[in-house]
């Protein structure tokens, strides 16, 4: 058994409690003690200021002073060695105070023996030793926090100037890449051989293409700093779908692919949202569908998921029997920049914001969105989004388009 040498201060006014105590720390066996006695309170004060000792017993009745003052006034000192309560009596209510004051244990002088004050001893240093440990570990917790939140505010920067950085360049590119459309748009108005329009048909295409990427970057860049807000106004949903279907069944047909819409009937009343954003995300959700079926049919299937008197949430679905995506791919297939692997990007291209995007304009529309895919076997993306009652007369949607 490991032998500790400890330096124990007794205070207590008795010398015979004194003696008691020697004999009985004497005959502990498992330290080797080293005692002091402080025999009045000045004596006592004197020893925890000059803090020389590892445990300290305290005698309950210490003249007219009180031994529980002694110890609150050894924590205000900021001692860290255990004290330990003698008593002449066992009353719960002293127990309590003690503790209350900071004792790390309570013993009673008329039951104590060798084998209660060792055990006592060895709690007391014990529980000493974990609140020490306690302490150090809060304290490395607190300097981590703050670590932390210091990386997290330059990390905020660092996004923020990214952010403004994508905005500035992405409005600097499209003010020329307008004018690049403009004037090739022009251009394919005036008379050219077959060979000159064609290349003028894929500059247009071109610039077309790059102001995608640009819009989208500049959408990502908004949302990452938190400034990209709805727009909310008086639509109808079913007038926004069929700008979509007029916009998207010419590629579809060329492909040689069906296009099934159904559409419930509450999407043909007015209700108030983010018209433009709900068209961003079923433009790149039906988009892909088609871009991604080689054969087969695109079905996008609009219904209620939930109505009360002042909004509806609508469940849109937009499923393809195209190459469908791995299981393995689908966990980041919403975070910017990734697509399923770089096979997909050569052979249909695309950067891979779009569902990123989608994704945060769906949370910003209070819904939200996943995937079911099965590689060969096609997709099926879903997503709810929730739009404002409002009172304006509804209008009669002039929406007719069933399949293509």
């Amino acid at each position: 058994m490991e032998i500790r040498r400890l330096h124990v201060l007794l205070a207590d006014d008795d010398e015979d409690d004194y003696l008691i105590t020697r004999d009985l720390l004497e005959a502990v066996g498992s330290f080797e003690v080293e005692l002091d006695w402080a025999s009045n309170y000045a004596l006592a004060v004197e020893a925890i200021e000059r803090n020389q000792h590892d445990v300290y017993l305290v005698d309950y009745r210490f003249g007219e002073a009180d031994g529980i003052d002694l110890v609150r006034h050894a924590s205000a000192l900021g001692c860290k060695a255990p004290m330990i309560l003698l008593t002449g009596y066992d009353a719960w209510e002293t127990d309590i105070q003690a503790m209350r004051a900071g004792a790390a244990d309570y013993l009673v002088k008329g039951q104590l023996e060798p084998k209660i004050l060792e055990r006592s001893l060895r709690y007391a240093l014990e529980r000493k030793r974990a609140e020490e440990a306690l302490k150090a570990y809060a304290a490395d917790i607190a300097l981590k926090n703050r670590e932390l939140a210091e990386a997290v505010r330059v990390a905020r920067e660092a996004t923020e100037l990214k952010s403004q950085f994508l905005a500035n360049v992405s409005h600097e590119i499209r003010t020329p890449m307008n004018g690049v459309l403009g004037m090739t748009g022009l251009l394919l108005e005036t008379e050219l051989s077959e060979e000159q329009r064609d290349y003028a048909q894929t500059a247009f295409f071109s610039a077309e293409a790059l102001l995608v990427i640009i819009d989208g970057i500049l959408d990502l860049s908004k949302i990452e700093a938190g400034k990209l807000e709805l727009v909310n106004i008086d639509f109808e949903p079913a007038r926004v779908l069929e700008e979509i279907v007029r916009l998207l069944s010419v590629r579809a047909r060329d492909k040689g692919l069906r296009v099934q819409f159904t559409i419930c009937e509450e999407a043909r009343t007015m209700l108030r949202g983010d018209a433009a954003r709900l068209r961003q995300v079923l433009l790149n959700l039906i988009g892909n569908a088609i871009k991604f079926t080689e054969r087969g049919m695109v079905s996008v299937e609009v219904c209620v998921a939930r109505r009360s008197s002042r909004a509806t949430t609508f469940l849109f679905q937009i499923q393809d029997t195209g190459i469908g995506i791995g299981e393995d791919a689908i966990p980041h297939l919403f975070k910017p920049f990734v697509q399923e692997n770089g096979s997909i990007t050569r052979a249909y291209g695309g950067t891979g914001l779009g569902l990123a995007i989608s994704k945060q304009l769906v949370e910003l529309m209070g819904g939200q969105i996943g995937v079911v895919s099965e590689r060969g076997r096609g997709s099926r993306f879903w997503f709810t989004a929730q739009f404002e009652s409002t009172e304006v007369e509804d209008r009669t949607s002039e929406f007719v388009f069933r399949e293509s």
